[in-house]
């Protein structure tokens, strides 16, 4: 039974906004057997079990659900457990997980984020909107990144590359180095490639290093493989970075004799702040193109595609 409840079930394990889930599929009245099913698909669900979500977003899902089921005379034991068993868990703890679960069987990621936004000085301790755009984009492209040594800047929470090496999805890519100027960062990004690969060869796994963009010239690039490709997602939002991360591109362009290109995945916050990104692009001579972003209907991810995020390639 717990087939008919597979969208709720994803949307719920990378908490999806309660308020925009897929409620329109439960249909009411629900049974006891149906209450329990739905339950076990979303707050009994394994993963959760043993890497619980954030207990304030499984407070509202179960919330949600019951005045859903006002109506019934009956509601489920499990629904009221779920209210309790994660709050003692989780009252004292800054970081939740989340998991990713992917169309093919088997194919998931578990990411270990920040309960908080911003946390230990820095914004990327958990995932936003515009690194799901670019592991869209990637899926239903999959051959950018075929056979090419890949690093990306401002990883983060590490989803892309850990998305890019799971054997289910068959990307076939080089080697994955994951960058963060934050060391907080970089070791999140650590513990979320050892959750995903507990017993994979280290060189089949994502590397992870602190990379600062006013440093990029001092990394030790020679302990790498060549780059052929960068992917960076909303790293674009402060433009007092904006000369460290285009004097970073100019240095590793430069390097490869530009034979390089970077895919960047941008939510789109402030127009100002992107177009003048853009002016500083071609004034350094590098090429924009547009990327079509992945239309709702074909996503592989629960995400809100209300959130307007903007996909380019740079060349030079």
């Amino acid at each position: 039974m717990t087939e008919k409840f597979s969208k709720m079930q994803q949307q719920f394990l990378c908490c999806y906004p309660v308020n925009k889930m897929s409620w329109s599929s439960v249909k009411l009245p629900m049974d006891w057997d149906e209450q329990k099913a739905l339950i076990a698909a979303t707050c009994g669900h394994p993963l959760n079990e043993r890497y619980p979500v954030r207990a304030s977003y499984q407070e509202a899902f179960v919330k949600r659900l019951m005045q859903l089921l006002k109506d019934h005379e009956e509601l489920h034991d499990d629904l009221f457990s779920s209210l309790t068993s994660q709050k003692c868990e989780q009252q004292c703890k800054d970081f939740a997980y989340k998991h990713y679960l992917l169309l093919q069987p088997d194919a998931h990621i578990t990411l270990r984020e920040s309960i908080s936004f911003v946390n230990e000085g820095t914004t990327g301790l958990c995932t936003w909107e515009a690194a799901l755009a670019l592991a869209d984009y990637l899926m239903q492209h999959s051959d950018v990144v075929k056979g090419k040594n890949i690093v990306e800047l401002g990883a983060g929470t590490g989803l892309i590359g850990i998305l890019l090496k799971l054997p289910a999805l068959g990307f076939d890519a080089g080697q994955i180095l994951l960058t963060d100027g934050s060391a907080s960062c970089v070791q999140l990004m650590r513990d979320n490639v050892a959750l995903n690969f507990p017993e994979t060869p280290k060189e089949a796994i994502p590397q992870c290093a602190q990379l600062r963009w006013d440093e990029v010239k001092d990394f030790p690039w020679q302990q790498y493989a060549k780059t052929d490709l960068l992917l960076a997602a909303d790293v674009i939002y402060d433009d007092s970075q904006f000369d460290a991360l285009l004097d970073a591109l100019d240095h590793l362009y430069t390097s490869r004799g530009n034979c390089l290109e970077m895919l960047l995945a941008s939510t789109v916050r402030n127009v100002d702040t992107l177009h003048k990104f853009m002016e500083q692009l071609a004034k350094r001579e590098y090429k924009v193109t547009p990327c079509a972003n992945v239309s709702a209907c074909v996503s592989h991810f629960c995400r809100d595609h209300t959130a307007a995020v903007q996909i380019i390639s740079i060349k030079r």
